[in-house]
């Protein structure tokens, strides 16, 4: 499968801010199952930036922007190629530990528990069916530094939360999870999910939609939980408060 990206987002500053250092993760993430094709980044007043990939082979670029600014817009587009049929068989032994956003106590584990079953096939599956009917989707009640414990009292949260909750759960019972953040076709802001690993390779799951059929997929960042692959971080000069729109269109060709 081939998909076309584009995506736009800007931050808006309620007043002047400068000396702004930014790190973004846009580009298309490479392995054995995801090829980039083309990739193009520009950024408002910065004209050129550096390119290299973090300690997750996520691509990163990063710059800044020593003057006075109150917008700060990012533009992506490239595509890319998906590759059913191959199988990324790569596995660090990180992935098996909890992490700062996906811990739990001894309810979470006995639930877990109780959703486990001899085939692992059926354990992951199950899982990923008692959270999407755990959680109610709900922006507003979680922020990017809620935990999958508070995600998983609370019973509510957004795509970070569910994947969190999710891997929290399968770790638990000693099985690999992943979190991964990207684009989807039909979905105008990004996105996250899982990737569990069992039967030699890694599989894609969206506990948000209760799938395993991830067609339209594009994955920009891997990582042990959110915390390991924010899209967009930085760092400025100046007291204001931020807004951020994001627009992004992800088509098949």
């Amino acid at each position: 499968m081939i998909l076309e990206f584009q995506q736009r987002s800007i931050s808006r500053f309620s007043q002047p801010v400068k000396n702004h250092a930014f790190l973004l993760r846009c580009k298309p993430y490479e392995n054995i199952n995801q090829n980039m094709v083309s990739f193009n980044a520009v950024v408002s007043g910065c004209d050129t930036m550096i390119a290299q990939k973090d300690s997750f082979g996520n691509g990163v670029v990063f710059s800044n922007i020593n003057d006075f600014h109150d917008i700060f817009s990012v533009e992506t587009s490239g595509v890319v190629e998906v590759f059913d049929n191959k199988k990324d068989t790569s596995l660090n032994p990180i992935f098996r530990y909890p992490s700062p956003l996906c811990i739990l106590d001894n309810e979470m584990s006995l639930f877990a528990l109780s959703f486990k079953d001899s085939d692992i096939k059926k354990t992951v599956k199950n899982l990923c069916d008692a959270v999407n009917r755990k959680m109610k989707y709900q922006s507003g009640t979680t922020c990017i530094s809620t935990t999958s414990l508070d995600a998983f009292k609370l019973g509510s949260g957004v795509c970070q939360d569910y994947s969190h909750v999710l891997i929290a759960l399968l770790r638990s019972l000693q099985i690999p999870a992943r979190y991964v953040a990207g684009y989807v076709k039909g979905l105008s802001v990004s996105h996250a999910w899982t990737e569990v690993f069992y039967d030699g390779f890694w599989h894609g799951l969206d506990a948000t939609e209760n799938s395993s059929q991830l067609d339209g997929y594009i994955k920009i960042a891997i990582g042990r939980d959110a915390s390991d692959c924010p899209l967009n971080r930085g760092i400025f000069v100046g007291n204001v408060t931020e807004t951020v729109e994001i627009e992004i269109n992800v088509k098949e060709l």
